[in-house]
């Protein structure tokens, strides 16, 4: 980005990152983005080491506290990265050398016992990533190297309670030694002595046994245990999505075509890091999409059709110690997909999608645990759930971006027509703002010079400038969706556009005009009707200035006045 000149001065919705304009989010207010939990401020302060200074008096929304989409979408591709080389880093240290000193020569503090007691130390010893210990494998991937090693700590070393024996027992043997060297002065009593039970050290803050087998009873923990074990152990590729790519997670090389993304991941990632590939997840608690298009076992080679058999297989004929661990009674926190270029097949219920963007969206349909009691809307995750309930039952009409409440839904829409800053769609380039994708693919055709996007059907070859064009022909032409009439057959495809259909078979007229009372099917008719009983008039003959109330008036007047002009309406 290039420095500001020393002319800028700060407006009223200025981007503390890029000092451009055009901004509405809070930089230390809370967003949830696709469920996810995020503070600008703190993600800036956790991957940059950055601290953005701001009014505290100022409040939310302040002319010192924004940020910019596109500096957000930055940020977020920035801590991605970031958790991902932290990831990458701490694997290549544990292969390169597993015994490193970086780690052990990290000491656990002991509690100290009640006897003055001398303690030694103890190392702990480090676990190879791929392998799975008693550690709980929560969501969160944030950097494990951060956290002390008491905290991973699950049992006492064995080690530990031998030394502390041993120090009680040479303890005595002094206090004996040092007790005989004395002369005797006087007689004394003899000392009553009592036999002490050996006292056990322990790691400081272990956590105890029966919080971590509550915690690892978490359907989240467990489900994703299962990913990880099926990742190790089968042949699944797993893949991110972006666009129309499907995005290798160990390289992030990018492939439209599923046959080369398996033949990549086939030919450089036969040895991997489990834990990389959920490095991308974050906190998620998504499952990781995994390709199971050519499915076999690692340890036998035995091939299968979907994720749940070779689970099966794991657990009856493989005793590796992890492979134990699976636990079938929870979910396998994998979504399963087998990918053919232009032939985009769920896996789950056979359904055809016109797009892998589209058969992704459908497939997480069949993860969706959590429903809302209000409306029936139901999500993958309760961060999602939550979310939907603040936006749409709090009992106010809040906007989704800059989270101001309004009394009516049409005082909400009236806001989102008169804001730009609310608009949904943001060009990466230069920050404007849209009210539909459309318009925004139309700005960077023509203000930024990338190329036009087709969408050709992949059925018939036709193509269509438009995705609600293609995705409507797709649905009407080369699927069983969609509504059909009883009484002529025709398709349609959404009910509202049945329904107005039907009312064209009863010959039922039930809009009237107030004026004149004339009858009308359709509400629409009667609207465009009302232009007649109007005094303005919307359409005007360049020719001859006569004005008229519909198009189709000025169309005939056209034809029959000025045939010799042909114009396009």
């Amino acid at each position: 980005m290039d420095t500001k000149s020393s002319e800028w001065r700060p407006g009223p919705t200025v981007c503390r990152c890029c000092l451009t304009e055009g901004c509405y989010k809070d930089i230390s207010t809370e967003y949830f983005w696709m469920g996810k939990r995020e503070v600008y401020s703190e993600m800036l302060s956790d991957t940059f080491n950055v601290t953005i200074a701001y009014s505290q008096s100022g409040g939310p929304n302040s002319n010192s506290r924004l940020i910019c989409e596109p500096c957000i979408s930055r940020l977020r591709d920035a801590c991605d990265f970031r958790r991902q080389v932290l990831e990458c880093e701490k694997t290549f240290m544990q292969h390169l050398d597993p015994c490193s000193s970086r780690i052990n020569d990290l000491e656990v503090p002991v509690v100290p016992l009640e006897t003055d007691v001398k303690l030694e130390r103890i190392k702990l010893e480090t676990s190879d990533d791929d392998e799975f210990d008693d550690r709980d494998f929560d969501d969160d991937d944030d950097d494990m190297d951060d956290q002390p090693l008491t905290k991973l700590a699950s049992k006492i070393p064995k080690k530990e309670t031998v030394d502390i024996l041993d120090l009680l027992d040479n303890n005595k043997a002094a206090e004996k030694r040092k007790s005989a060297t004395k002369t005797k002065t006087a007689p004394a009593k003899k000392a009553k002595i009592v036999k002490k039970e050996p006292v056990k050290a322990t790691a400081s803050k272990v956590v105890p046994k029966t919080e971590k087998k509550k915690k690892e009873m978490e359907p989240h923990v467990l489900a994703k245990r299962n990913a990880e074990i099926l990742l190790k152990y089968s042949t699944v590729y797993p893949f991110r999505l972006r666009g129309k790519a499907l995005l290798c997670v160990y390289c992030c090389e990018g492939y439209e075509d599923p046959a080369h993304f398996r033949r990549h991941v086939d030919g450089n990632h036969q040895k991997f890091t489990v834990s990389t590939a959920f490095a991308h997840m974050g906190s998620s608690r998504d499952y990781l999409k995994v390709d199971c298009t050519n499915l076999t076992c690692r340890l036998c080679s035995e091939p299968f059709s979907g994720i749940e058999e070779v689970a099966e297989h794991l657990m009856k004929n493989h005793d590796a110690k992890d492979i134990q661990k699976l636990n079938l009674d929870y979910d396998i926190g994998l979504q399963p997909y087998k990918l053919i270029k232009d032939k985009w097949f769920c896996y789950h219920c056979d359904k055809k999608l016109p797009t892998v963007t589209k058969l992704c969206r459908h497939t997480t349909s069949h993860y969706q645990h959590y429903t809302c009691d209000t409306c029936g809307r139901s999500y993958m995750t309760n961060e999602a759930l939550k979310y939907h309930i603040k936006c749409s039952h709090s009992g106010s009409f809040v906007c989704r971006k800059c989270w101001k409440d309004f009394p009516s839904m049409e005082k909400k829409k009236e806001h989102i027509r008169s804001s730009k800053n609310c608009w949904a769609f943001g060009c990466t380039y230069c920050g404007e703002r849209f009210t539909s994708w459309e318009q925004k693919q139309k700005h960077l055709v023509e203000k930024h010079d990338c190329p036009e996007t087709n969408y050709p059907c992949p059925e018939c070859n036709e193509t269509f400038e438009t995705r609600k064009r293609f995705y409507n022909h797709y649905k009407m032409t080369h699927t069983d969706e969609g509504f059909i009439c009883c009484c002529c057959g025709l398709k349609f495809g959404s009910k509202n556009q049945l329904e107005d259909h039907r009312l064209g078979h009863s010959g039922e007229k039930q809009f009237k005009c107030p004026v004149c009372g004339k009858s009308f099917t359709r509400n629409k008719s009667l609207s465009q009707h009302m232009w007649i009983h109007s005094e303005t008039k919307r359409f005007i003959c360049l020719l001859c200035d006569k004005q008229f109330a519909q198009k189709i008036s000025l169309k005939s007047h056209m034809k029959a006045h000025h045939p010799e002009v042909n114009l396009e309406f």
